[in-house]
């Protein structure tokens, strides 16, 4: 599950799609090559437990092996609790927290928590993070992608925050194995129109971004 992640080089987030829409997006992003997808937690919904769990369930309902599912912006252990419960492979968080690593681990889930500074970084990385989400991370950082990437060349990196068909040259060819993103595939306004031939045609082309950028870093 780990290699797929890094081989893929693209998670793609799922914030705000309604439940009735997550299978023909979910269908809509396997055929323009995505295989990673991380459903987000929303702390300020009440109800966010249920409405996130519901959707990873069909989104497996929907896919089944063929996409990796994950859960994002875990913030606590009652998500992290509910997410494996749901099925979720991995398990994204916007911070570093040593409990919820060390608990992820236990349960055998992929740890991907948010860490900025070095000593964040290596705080979460000697804790048992798979891989480090460089975050918040916008297209005026990539400097700061190079100089913390390249003393910490052993950890892998993926930036989110800035992530979009501009930005991705930029962030891997910085030392990034990859990105996240929702909103520069997912729009709201591709989602509300079912335009899912365009959802496709954008995942297409961040992978073909990602691709090119490896290349050109060899």
């Amino acid at each position: 599950m780990n290699n797929m992640i890094s081989q893929q080089g693209l998670i793609v987030i799922f914030r705000g799609v309604p439940l009735e829409k997550i299978p023909e997006t979910a269908k809509a992003l396997y055929e323009g090559g995505a295989r990673v997808v991380e459903i987000a937690f929303n702390p300020s919904d009440k109800d966010t437990v249920k409405k996130t769990t519901d959707i990873i369930k069909k989104v497996y309902e929907t896919m089944g092996d063929k996409l990796l599912v994950g859960a994002g912006t875990v913030i606590c252990e009652e998500y992290l609790m509910a997410a494996y419960e749901a099925g979720a492979k991995f398990i994204f968080c916007p911070n570093t927290d040593v409990d919820i690593i060390r608990k992820t681990k236990e349960l055998g889930l992929i740890s991907i928590p948010g860490s900025l500074t070095p000593s964040e970084v290596m705080t979460a990385y000697k804790n048992g993070a798979d891989i480090i989400k460089l975050f918040p991370i916008t297209k005026d950082d990539l400097g700061y992608v190079t100089n913390i990437t390249r003393p910490l060349s052993h950890i892998p990196f993926i930036c989110v925050g800035g992530a979009n068909i501009d930005t991705i040259e930029g962030f891997i060819k910085a030392g990034a194995l990859g990105v996240g993103t929702g909103i520069s595939i997912l729009k709201p306004e591709l989602i509300e129109n079912e335009d899912y031939a365009e959802i496709t045609r954008l995942t297409k082309l961040h992978l073909e971004k990602i691709d090119a950028a490896r290349k050109e870093s060899l």
